[in-house]
C-alpha cells in the first residue's frame, strides 16, 4: 500500500535529479559576490517579486527577521496577527534579535484588514507608546488554514501603511500557492509589501531555505 504524507509541505525530499543539480552546482564566495548560482537564484527570486534585491537565507524564519531588523528600531512595535508564523513561531525573535515588540491582532480567519491595522497604529505624539515600526502580513496564512489575502485589502492595507509612512513585511513562505488561489502573477501579489519572504522548501523539496526580496539589497 503506498502512503502520501500530508503532514505537511514541509516534508517533501529532494528528487535525484535535484540531488545531481546540487552536486553538480557552480559554487565560489558568496561574501565576495563570487557563487554564480547564489547570484542568478537572488536575482530569480527578485525578478519574481518584483523587487530591487533578493537575499538567500538558509530559512523562512531567519528571512522574516531579517526583514523586521532592516525595517524596524529598537522598541518599536510590529503589527502583526495573533496566530501568524512571526509571532506564533519565531522563537520570540522580534524581540531579541530586532529589539521590537510584537502587536498581535486576533483577525478572522488570520487575514488582517485596514481598519483593525488603523486601531492598532500607535500615536506618534505620545511619548509614552512605542512607535509603529512595521505591519508584517502572513500570505498565505499557516495556522488559519491557508487562507489568502483577496488582492482588495492588500492594496487597501498597502494605501494605509503609506498614509502613515510605515514598511510592510509579507511572510510568503507559501506565496507560490496564494498566487495559484488568486490566478496572479506572484509580483501583483508582491507589490503590496515592501519586503517579502518566501520559502522554497514548501513542497518544492528543497532543503531548508528561503528569500527575503525587498527595496533593501543584500544586508547582512
Amino acid at each position: 500500500m503506498r502512503v502520501v504524507d500530508l503532514r505537511s509541505d514541509t516534508v517533501t525530499l529532494p528528487t535525484p535529479e535535484m540531488r545531481r543539480a546540487m552536486y553538480e552546482a557552480e559554487v565560489g564566495d558568496d561574501v565576495y559576490r563570487e557563487d554564480p548560482t547564489i547570484n542568478r537564484l537572488e536575482e530569480l527570486a527578485a525578478h519574481m517579486t518584483g523587487k530591487e534585491a533578493g537575499l538567500f537565507v538558509t530559512s523562512g524564519t531567519m528571512g522574516n527577521q531579517v526583514a523586521a531588523m532592516v525595517h524596524t528600531q529598537k522598541s518599536d512595535e510590529i503589527i502583526c496577527e495573533a496566530e501568524s508564523h512571526i509571532y506564533y513561531y519565531e522563537v520570540g525573535g522580534l524581540a531579541c534579535l530586532s529589539g521590537a515588540q510584537p502587536r498581535p491582532i486576533a483577525a478572522k480567519h488570520g487575514i488582517l484588514t485596514p481598519e483593525l491595522i488603523r486601531g492598532a497604529i500607535r500615536n506618534p505624539s505620545d511619548v509614552h507608546v512605542p512607535r509603529t515600526g512595521l505591519i508584517c502580513l502572513e500570505n498565505t496564512h499557516n495556522r488559519a488554514g491557508g487562507t489568502v489575502y483577496p488582492m482588495d485589502v492588500l492594496a487597501g492595507i498597502k494605501a494605509l501603511a503609506k498614509e502613515y509612512g510605515i514598511p510592510v513585511h509579507m511572510d510568503g513562505a507559501r506565496i507560490f500557492n496564494a498566487a495559484v488561489a488568486l490566478k496572479k502573477d506572484v509580483r501583483e501579489i508582491a507589490q503590496h509589501a515592501d519586503t517579502v519572504q518566501l520559502c522554497l522548501s514548501k513542497g518544492l523539496g528543497a532543503p531548508r531555505s528561503g528569500f527575503t526580496a525587498g527595496r533593501t539589497a543584500r544586508t547582512y
